[in-house]
Formats: C-alpha cells, structure tokens, sequence
C-alpha cells in the first residue's frame, strides 16, 4: 500500500487516533488518522505536523486510503511542502532550510463549523474529550463552542470628531492616537462570527498598542502536537464567543507516583491509585483581556467526575498579553516544559488523599463553612426573624445547603466518598468540589434551589480556591499543626447566621 504524506495542523488527539485538520485538492478537511496507520510523525513548526500515513490492507486501510489518495489527496505546492514529502519518501530527515511564506497559493484555514470529523471515509460524531464529564457538568455545555481555532482581527479603534448630531456641521470619524500620531487603542475581533450585524465579528475587546492577542492555535499548538505525538489525550474548549479558550491534556500515564511521593516527603499513605483520577494540564488563554496565559494542573475524581483546579504550586507559567512578553515567548520550548507539571500534579493529588487522614467534626465543620464564606465560595442564606428575634426561617444558600447535605449524606453521587473515609478533609473537599463541578439540586420536600451555571472562569476559579484553601490545610496538619489549632479562632457558621 502507498505510503502518503499529510501536512496540516492537529486539533485533537486520543490513545487510538491523531485528529489532523489539512489542505487537501477538495479544500480544508479534517480526519481522525488510527494510530497504527501512522508509521512517522514530525513537528515542522509553524504550528504544522507532517505525518506519514500508511494504510493496512484491511477494509478500514482501504477506505482510508481511497479518501487521503482519491477524495481528499493532501494539496502540496509549495517548495516547503516538496521537499517534506521528498524527505519522507526517500526516509531522510527533514531539511533545516527557511521557506518564504507563501500565503496565496495555500487554502484559508478555517475553523469546524461543527463537531464532525471524518474516520476511514465515514462521517461520526466528535467523541467526549479526557475531561468533558467535568468541564460540561452544572449546565456548561451550552456555554461551549467548538469554534478555538481562528486569528484574532486586530483593527484601529475610530471616534466620532465633531459634531455628532449634524454631520453638516462638519462631524467626522478619527482614529484614537496618542500624542505623536500613533494610534494607540485597538479593538479585538473573532471573524468566525462575522454577519451583516457583526461585519467584523464578535467583538472581543478594546486594548493599548502594547496588547499581545495571541491566538489559541500559537498558544495551543506546540503543546497538541506534542500529545498527539505521544498519543496524550487532548481537546480545547473555547466560549463566549472565543474570548476564553483553554487546552486539556490528559497525562495520568506518564504519572509517577513513587517519585511524586519522595519528592513530597511524605508517605503515601495507603494510597494505591486504582484508576482513581484522571490527572492533566489545562493551558489557559483569553483574548479579551480576562486572564494571563497560564498552565496548571488539573485531575478529575472518576467516581463522581468532580474537577480539580491546582493552581499556585502548580502553575508552571502566567504571561501578560504584551508584545514584550508574550509576543516574545517561545511556545515550541514550553512544550517540552510541560513534563515538569506532571510531577507538580502528581503531589497534588497526594495531597488531597492525605486529607482521609485529618477527622473533621460538626463543630471543624461549621469552621470549614465560615471560612469558605470568606473565600466566596458559599454564601449566607438570608435571615427572617420572628417578633422575639428569633430565627423564623431561612431562604436562598444553594452552596451552604448543599455543604450540609453532602456532610450528612456522603453517598450523593456528586460527593461519592467511601464510608471509611466520612468525617474527613476529604470527606469536605468532595463536598465542595462536588458542589461547584455539578451544581446539584437542593431540596427539603417542599422547597426546591438549582443555583446559577458557573461559567467556565468561575468555575476553575472556584475549584482552584477549593484547593488552595484545603492544601493548606494539609500541609500544615503534615508538619504537625493539627486543624483545630489552625482554626481556633475561626466562628462557627451558625454563630454568624444568628
């Protein structure tokens, strides 16, 4: 069977198949390319992949061969291209030679406009990603879209001069400049969502000259290969119309638990990692100014899919979108970085198992409930008193009353603990996790709250807190500072309701 070159960029990536997007003499098509069909894979930069496919003489590899030979054939034109495919033919390494780009003669990439992909010429729907169950949990698969992979339009922002109201009066459109005549505020667009309200797109935000908007393929890119290269599984997520995307990475293979363990300096404590998490790295990006470029670490809890966000120890990087920073990073090197995160994870983890060892009782409890009011991670039920004073009744408190069900009722699927372990750290952090990934419903019988859809910021941002302040914790108790004296001087919760 002939051997054929693919040259195109990856968009995603499972165990079983490289997900590639690519110029073909049909226009851009996208395909899932089994693993055990590719006999050679390359990074070529640019935010490219060269992958040399090889079709068994099964029915699939026959299928597959007539779409990437007859309907498909991959568009190669440019010398760059020639001389890859030279490579690959006469199985040599690739060139270290500097082509021109050469932008008219290559089809436009554009993004999917839906979430269908092609496998051995049969059209199936785009399969969950490592970390969908987490990531959609509580209403968030309508604030989703599939829609990352797009450059950003970055346009001059203008101003009415004049006389607004009577353009006879001479009123005119100027561009915003500074002192020297350079213009000095730009408005960031999505193109994809360009219409005859929206001729420019999806209005993203307004920046200084110095705002970097990186798009997700550069910020995504290096690091998808990679896991398509290694057979990681990966998906990015985009929203709110691509002002925020994020890149997931499941690494939970290439987790050391021993040298996590010995790192940490402490003892595993029981801890046998029976296919109990799903750990990897999310790498954040916003083009509307809302968060840093950053990496962290992120694991979901299999029993009941609940997220972890572990960020600080586990933060690898954070960039500010300026030209001097950003605009200067070189994204191909972080790659290959990321390897230092796994390790960081790893710990993480080993963290929140200790927390099976630290008893929490009611009153710790209602402790835990005061301080995760201070950290907005629940809030007061409002208060209706009687003509006596007295507490008449309570309404509202979604968070706060799902604390006090899950304690007493540790079986809830979204909490999903085993019962040696209730009374526990542990037994809180599933709690709240729990509560911020799934955003059960809350009923007595009579009333009934749902609260509100966390978007995806929050949500992060919120599990991230849920570790931070719980680690803490750990630690401290770890090196001897039991809980109660960490929170001796911490009000019960039912104190402040009174």
């Amino acid at each position: 069977m002939t051997d054929i070159v693919i040259i195109g960029k990856v968009t995603g990536s499972t165990p079983n198949f490289v997900q590639l997007e690519y110029p073909s003499t049909a226009g851009i098509h996208s395909i899932r390319l089994p693993r055990v069909m590719v006999s050679r894979f390359e990074r070529i930069g640019n935010d490219r992949v060269a992958v040399q496919v090889r079709p068994d003489d099964s029915g699939k590899g026959l299928a597959l061969a007539d779409e990437i030979v007859n309907q498909h054939a991959p568009l190669h034109i440019t010398a760059e291209q020639m001389t890859i495919v030279s490579a690959f033919e006469n199985n040599e390494p690739i060139p270290d030679t500097e082509y021109e780009e050469v932008n008219d003669e290559v089809p436009m990439w554009t993004a999917q406009a839906a979430p269908t992909i092609s496998v051995n010429g049969e059209t199936v729907t785009e399969e969950a990603g490592p970390f969908s169950d987490m990531l959609y949990a509580g209403g968030r698969k309508a604030k989703a879209s599939i829609d990352w992979d797009f450059e950003p339009v970055r346009k001059p922002a203008f101003v009415m001069h004049g006389d607004e109201d009577n353009e006879s009066m001479g009123a005119t459109i100027a561009r915003v400049n500074n002192d020297k005549g350079e213009p000095t505020a730009y408005h960031i667009f999505n193109p994809l969502y360009a219409d005859d309200k929206r001729p420019a797109g999806a209005y993203l935000g307004t920046f200084s000259a110095s705002y970097y908007p990186l798009s997700y393929r550069k910020g995504f890119g290096a690091s998808m290969e990679m896991a398509a290269e290694r057979g990681w599984p990966a998906q990015v997520l985009a929203w709110n119309e691509g002002r925020q995307a994020a890149c997931f990475i499941d690494v939970t293979n290439n987790i050391d638990w021993d040298k996590a363990s010995v790192s940490l300096g402490w003892n595993r404590k029981g801890f046998q990692n029976n296919g109990d998490y799903r750990v990897g790295i999310a790498i954040y990006n916003s083009l509307d100014g809302s968060s840093a470029y950053k990496i962290q670490a992120v694991a979901q809890k299999l029993a009941c899919t609940n997220g972890q966000v572990m960020g600080d120890r586990a933060t690898v990087v954070s960039l500010k979108h300026t030209n001097g920073i950003l605009g200067q990073f070189d994204f191909e090197s972080l790659a290959e970085t990321i390897m230092e995160v796994i390790e960081t994870a790893a710990q993480e983890i080993l963290v929140t198992e200790s927390m099976k060892d630290i008893t929490v009782d009611r009153n710790t409890f209602e402790k835990l409930m005061t301080i995760c009011e201070r950290k907005g991670l629940i809030s007061k039920p409002k208060v209706k008193h009687d003509d006596n004073g007295n507490v008449s009744a309570l309404t509202g408190g979604h968070m706060w009353r799902l604390m006090g069900q899950g304690w007493t009722n540790p079986s809830e699927p979204w909490v999903a603990i085993n019962n040696e372990d209730r009374g526990s750290l542990f037994h809180v952090y599933n709690i709240l996790t729990g509560a911020v990934t799934h955003k059960p419903t809350w009923t007595d019988g009579k009333a009934v709250l749902n609260g509100s859809t966390l978007n995806f910021n929050t949500f992060t941002d919120r599990l991230q807190t849920v570790h931070k302040v719980l680690g803490d914790i750990t630690r401290k108790a770890n090196s001897g500072k039991d809980i109660e004296e960490q929170l001796e001087h911490v009000p019960v919760f039912s104190a402040l309701l009174r």
